[in-house]
């Protein structure tokens, strides 16, 4: 017989459905529903790739005062089990040597052992965007899901899973800024498809630039395009960071395009204006009249 349990989000909830059962606990313990933490073996589709040690030992002292009031989901794989949803769980049991831990053993192939533990995941917040976009990625990837399908899965919009989906274009040492919370997500997302988006990304955390500022360089026009125009893509030349920042902070002072073109510290700077009034107004901001 199936029993429902308790303490698991919605989403995942739904997901377990009929799909799990009560474990034959004469086989493993003496104890109700419990299982040594040493037949456990982590999953293999953990999207999670960083884990706080603080809030682990917060967690681990919470368990040891109160016990593990929500069990770990797993799978049976021969005789041991693989771990679905619960790694903090689990790897908190472990900090305080707890052996044996609460289980509830489900019947999931690989494509839903990964949608239960992306979705735990989510329902907590603890995973960061690129974690998110990654195991967004590796559904579509391994297991053919399209946008749409993973929208509803995991109860955000299609537009909110494709700007992630676009950040796994990112070069992996900004990926790995983000992941160390050092750049946000408004950040990231100026930098995906910027040829300079290491240099970039090295500039704002140094120089602690907001979000606004770093869109400020990038006009909305320019965001859009960046993301989705094959021909800027192909056209884009590389730039260092300052000149990048230079050339865009110039553009919106004199209010006009301004490109600057640098080689082994020659080059030209262009200017672009389309009527005469532009042209004043340059000469103006020039001049100092």
């Amino acid at each position: 017989m199936v029993k429902k349990k308790k303490r698991l989000g919605k989403g995942l909830s739904a997901l377990l459905n009929n799909d799990v059962e009560d474990f034959d606990l004469k086989q493993e313990s003496n104890e109700n529903n419990l299982i040594s933490v040493n037949k456990i073996t982590l999953s293999k589709f953990q999207a999670r790739k960083k884990f706080d040690l603080d809030k682990l030992k917060e967690l681990s002292e919470s368990i040891e005062k109160n016990g593990l009031i929500q069990p770990v989901i797993v799978r049976k794989i021969k005789n041991n089990f693989e771990l679905v949803a619960g790694e903090r769980r689990l790897r908190a049991c472990k900090l305080v040597g707890i052996d044996k831990i609460p289980v509830i053993i489900s019947d999931f192939d690989d494509r839903k052992a990964f949608e239960s533990g992306l979705i735990e995941n989510l329902q907590r917040e603890d995973l960061t965007v690129i974690e998110e976009a990654e195991g967004y990625h590796r559904l579509m990837n391994e297991f053919n899901y399209t946008q749409e399908e993973l929208s509803k899965i995991v109860s955000k919009s299609r537009s909110h899973v494709a700007n992630l989906l676009r950040l796994i274009s990112l070069p992996k040492e900004v990926k790995k800024f983000i992941l160390d919370g050092k750049l946000t997500l408004g950040h990231a997302r100026c930098l995906v498809n910027y040829a300079g988006a290491v240099d970039l990304a090295k500039k704002i955390i140094k120089e602690d630039l907001s979000v606004r500022y770093v869109e400020s360089l990038f006009n909305k026009e320019d965001l859009d395009k960046k993301i989705d125009d094959p021909d800027i893509k192909k056209n884009i030349k590389e730039k260092d960071a300052d000149t990048a920042i230079l050339e865009k902070e110039l553009s919106l002072k004199l209010g006009v395009k301004l490109t600057i073109n640098d080689k082994n510290n020659k080059g030209n700077i262009k200017i672009e204006y389309r009527n005469i009034d532009q042209r004043e107004n340059i000469l103006k901001k020039l001049t100092g009249g």
